[in-house]
């Protein structure tokens, strides 16, 4: 999978693309009533969506620094409702659009610009064309779901290489990355359902939380999917 790939002929309904995202939850600055707060920056209207809580909370306390007669929170959502939001928020502006940036874990991002120079990419193409890295192998790991088998695309580094510790030939599969816009491209462009994300461990963390609350019962709520094994 390249870098950056032209927009296909879609085959599968983007907003239903959009909906696979729902398992990876962002930070989200918002006020008392969870109504976003957008940052002015350099004359710009922004809006982070962070994937790391600690990075959001740090913008948190910037915020209140400078603003401490407003109270304001960190709100998760999932990363397609905070997109919805934000193209709300956008058809309400007038002279101005705001911009909705996912702001990756560091070390995520530098793990992608590492693996994508070793496919091959040039340091200018990878400066232009990353901005949220994605995981995946060749060949694909995969999860059995409801719905039938689905290819696995990672947002953290991390969760891939726990998923390929429990595959007996891991040496077989080759860790690739790419930004996100490419993945969604791919996602789109099959005539058939044949991708998902894997939730990153924020999103079992709040499910988890949100069982914890409600009381509900069952087995852990933060257990992961099935075993994942490599599409031959």
């Amino acid at each position: 999978m390249a870098l950056l790939q032209p927009l296909p002929a879609m085959a599968i309904p983007q907003a239903e693309a959009m909906k696979k995202l729902a398992v990876i939850p962002v930070f989200v600055l918002t006020d008392t009533k969870g109504i976003p707060l957008p940052l002015e920056r350099n004359k710009a209207l922004v809006l982070p969506l962070y994937l790391d809580r600690a990075k959001a909370n740090q913008e948190l306390a910037a915020f209140t620094k400078a603003n401490p007669t407003i109270k304001a929170g960190v709100l998760p959502m999932p990363m397609n409702v905070a997109l919805e939001r934000v193209q709300e928020i956008n058809k309400s502006l007038k002279d101005r659009k705001l911009l909705s940036p996912v702001i990756p874990l560091p070390a995520d991002l530098n793990q992608a610009r590492t693996l994508l120079g070793k496919q091959g990419l040039d340091q200018k193409a990878i400066q232009e064309g990353l901005a949220v890295p994605v995981f995946f192998t060749q060949p694909l790991i995969t999860i059995q779901t409801p719905q039938g088998e689905r290819g696995l695309f990672f947002f953290d580094y991390a969760s891939l290489q726990k998923a390929m510790a429990g595959i007996p030939d891991r040496s077989k599969l080759t860790v690739q990355a790419a930004d996100l816009s490419a993945v969604m491209d791919q996602i789109v462009k099959q005539p058939k359902d044949t991708y998902a994300f894997y939730p990153t461990p924020d999103y079992f963390q709040l499910v988890q939380q949100q069982s914890s609350r409600t009381g509900a019962a069952g087995p852990p709520p933060a257990a992961a999917p099935p075993p994942v094994a490599p599409r031959r």
